[in-house]
C-alpha cells in the first residue's frame, strides 16, 4: 500500500515546503538519498520524531561516546524544529539527516547506505516499512524512553497483529513511565524494563550569562510571565490574561512567549496586533515598555524560564490532541508551572509537581488568571516541597539503563570498517 502511494510523496513534501515544514534543500533526504557519507567504524542509527525525542537521543549520543569514544551515531527526525535544534552546533561523532519516508522504496535506500550496526527508536515513532528492512537485514533494534498513551494504545490495538510484530522484535524495550509498561506488555506478551524518563538526566537548560544580565537590566522590576511551548490559540488566551492582572498589579507586567513552533513568531505579532511587542527573530533588543515578547528562537528557553516569575507551559488545552509538555524542565530552574488540564503525555509528572506545590492545572481564564496572580505579585511565593520531587531532580538512571544496553548490544557486534562512498 505504501508503495502505491509513493508517487504522490513529493506533491505532499511541496505542500509542506510551502507551509514552512519542510527543508526544500533535504527533500532528497526524505526519499532515503544521504547527503553524507557513511563514516568507518561502528555506526549507532537513533531515530526520534522531533524536538523531545532529539534531547533523549543528545542525551544518549553523548553518554555512550564518554565510554565508547569510537562509536558514530546518526540521528533521523522529523521536524524542522528537530533539525535545527540538532544543528546548533557541531557534535563530534553524530550526523543528522531527516528521516526517510516510510516506503520501500525510501527505507531500503536509506539503510543500504547507512548500514547501522544498531538501531535505536525512541519514544514511539514506529514506522512498520523501516522496521521490516531492519529485521531482513538483521540488524538489531531497541526502543528507549518508550512512551504510550491511551490513545496511541487504542490506535495500534485496531491492528494488534501488526503492533505485536513490530514491538516484539525491539529488544529491549525500555519504558519511559509504569503506564507505557503495562500496555506494552500486554502488546507482546514480554517482559518489559521500566527505567523512567532519560530526559530527567538532563541539566537545566542553559542560558548566556551576559545576555541574561542585560535583559534584567530592561525588565527591571516588572514581573514576568514565560508562555512556553505554546500553540495556536494559548497566545491570545494568556495575552487576555495578561491584560486582566496588569489591573491588579502594581506595575505592569511582561509577557514571554516561546511557541513550540518558532516559525509562528510573525503569525503571533499579527494575532496580537494590539499589543506592543517585540520579534526575537528580527534581532535588536527590547524596550521596557513592551508588553509582550515573542522569542521565536532556538536554544534561548532557559534564558526566557530564567527571566520569569512563572511558567505557563502549553500543550494541555483540551480536545487538541496534543497532552501536554515536560514540565521537568521549569523544575530544575525552580519555577512554579501552570498548564491546562489535558496532560495525560506527562500525567504522572504533573501530579507528583501539583502535590508538591510545584504546578497548577487549571483551564479557564478566570482559573488562570487566578493561578497566576500570587505568582506575579511575590517574586519569592515559590516554595515546593523538593523532597517529592528527587526522581525529576537527580534522574541519571534511566539514561545509564539505556547507554549499558546499547552497549551490551554494540559489544556483540563486529565493527563495520567501510565506509561508504
Amino acid at each position: 500500500m505504501t508503495g502505491l502511494i509513493a508517487p504522490a510523496l513529493p506533491l505532499v513534501l511541496q505542500r509542506r515546503v510551502k507551509a514552512g515544514k519542510e527543508d526544500p534543500a533535504r527533500l532528497q533526504e526524505r526519499a532515503g538519498y544521504a547527503s553524507r557519507p557513511r563514516p568507518k567504524g561502528p555506526l549507532i542509527w537513533m531515530h526520534g520524531a522531533s524536538v523531545g525525542e532529539s534531547q533523549v537521543l543528545l542525551l544518549l549520543h553523548d553518554a555512550l561516546r564518554k565510554e565508547r569514544p569510537d562509536l558514530s551515531t546518526l540521528i533521523t527526525t522529523q521536524t524542522l524544529t528537530s533539525a535545527e535544534l540538532i544543528a546548533r552546533k557541531p557534535i563530534e561523532g553524530l550526523i543528522h539527516q531527516m528521516a526517510p519516508l516510510d516506503t520501500p522504496f525510501a527505507s531500503s535506500r536509506f539503510l543500504k547506505h547507512w548500514r547501522p550496526d544498531l538501531a535505536v527508536f525512541a519514544e514511539g515513532d514506529i514506522w512498520p516499512n523501516l522496521i521490516a528492512d531492519l529485521d531482513k537485514a538483521r540488524i538489531p533494534r531497541m526502543l528507549v524512553n518508550a512512551r504510550m498513551t491511551q490513545k496511541s494504545f487504542e490506535g495500534w490495538m485496531r491492528a494488534p497483529n501488526l503492533a505485536k510484530k513490530l514491538f516484539t522484535g525491539f529488544e529491549p524495550i525500555l519504558a519511559a513511565n509504569l503506564k507505557t509498561s503495562d500496555v506494552l506488555k500486554q502488546i507482546t506478551r514480554k517482559r518489559i524494563k521500566m527505567t523512567g524518563n532519560i530526559k530527567f538526566a538532563a541539566p537545566p537548560l542553559p542560558a548566556d550569562d551576559a545576555e541574561l544580565a542585560h535583559l534584567k537590566t530592561i525588565i527591571a522590576d516588572r514581573p514576568v510571565l514565560a508562555a512556553i511551548s505554546t500553540h495556536p490559540g494559548e497566545e491570545a488566551l494568556m495575552a487576555r490574561v495578561m491584560s486582566r492582572a496588569s489591573e491588579k498589579l502594581e506595575q505592569k507586567p511582561l509577557m514571554i512567549i516561546a511557541p513550540r513552533h518558532p516559525e509562528r513568531g510573525p503569525s503571533i505579532r499579527s494575532e496580537l496586533s494590539n499589543t506592543d511587542t517585540y520579534l526575537r527573530s528580527e534581532g535588536g533588543m527590547p524596550t521596557p515598555d513592551q508588553s509582550v515578547w515573542i522569542c521565536d528562537t532556538l536554544g534561548e528557553l532557559g534564558l526566557w524560564i530564567r527571566l520569569a516569575n512563572l511558567v505557563y507551559l502549553g500543550g494541555g488545552v483540551p480536545g487538541t490532541g496534543i497532552f501536554g509538555h515536560n514540565p521537568i524542565e521549569p523544575l530544575k530552574l525552580e519555577r512554579y508551572v501552570i498548564s491546562q488540564p489535558d496532560v495525560s503525555n506527562f500525567k504522572q509528572e504533573f501530579a507528583d509537581m501539583c502535590k508538591a506545590n510545584a504546578a497548577e492545572l487549571v483551564e479557564t481564564e478566570d482559573a488562570l488568571l487566578g493561578a497566576a496572580l500570587p505568582w506575579l505579585e511575590d517574586r519569592q511565593h515559590y516554595q515546593p516541597d523538593l523532597g517529592k520531587l528527587q526522581s525529576y531532580l537527580a534522574g541519571d538512571a534511566p539514561l545509564i539503563a539505556a547507554r549499558d544496553a546499547v552497549l551490551r548490544v554494540m559489544s556483540k557486534k563486529a565493527p563495520t570498517e567501510k565506509a561508504s562512498p
